[in-house]
């Protein structure tokens, strides 16, 4: 699989900041949807994502590589900075309005946004996002990982820092409890 976000980031580091705009456009809602699966504050996560790439253009550290995933390495530096956000938050036993309106009386636009075109008509996608809202959170990470942002069960293994084995099972596992839960609201999994 080509990751295009490797040339474009060689063309940021050589001086054309065109190239860090493009990265920005191509990894922007992915990351976006990833976030906030881990903090549930729609402003929270705008404000990892734009640290994301702050960091990004500060430290520079990615060093473009043949068997490198420049996607893996933005996307560890995103949960990363979720990760720490949340133990923020909890330190200081914030409560962000989001949190306390879900479940969502409306989904936001960038949770059913699908790269792949995988997800186009808007009421099969919310469907399914409510139906991943209530799956544990491992279960929904990763099926959002694979099948929303397109990444490899190893790259995913890399991101979240599981063995791959592990990847495989929350694979499994997921997709059987989306399953259930779709069969559980009266939807047929065929039809989305």
């Amino acid at each position: 699989m080509q990751d295009n976000g490797i040339e474009l980031y060689r063309r940021f580091l050589n001086g054309d900041e065109r190239g860090l705009e493009e990265l920005i456009a191509l990894y922007q809602h992915g990351l976006l949807r990833f976030i906030y699966g881990y903090v549930r504050d729609f402003a929270l996560a705008e404000d990892i994502l734009q640290e994301t790439f702050i960091s990004l253009y500060f430290h520079r550290a990615f060093k473009p590589r043949d068997d490198a995933s420049f996607k893996t390495y933005l996307y560890k530096i995103a949960r990363n900075k979720s990760l720490n956000a949340l133990k923020k938050r909890k330190r200081k036993k914030e409560i962000s309005l989001d949190a306390l309106t879900a479940p969502m009386k409306e989904t936001p636009d960038f949770l059913t946004y699908s790269p792949h075109g995988e997800l186009e008509e808007k009421e099969r996608a919310k469907i399914l996002q409510a139906a991943l809202e209530k799956l544990k959170p491992d279960y929904r990470e990763a099926l959002t990982l694979r099948y929303y942002d397109g990444l490899s069960p190893e790259q995913i293994a890399a991101v979240t820092k599981k063995n791959i084995k592990k990847i495989y099972n929350l694979l499994a596992r997921g997709k059987a409890a989306l399953k259930a839960e779709l069969q559980k609201e009266g939807r047929d999994h065929e039809d989305l």
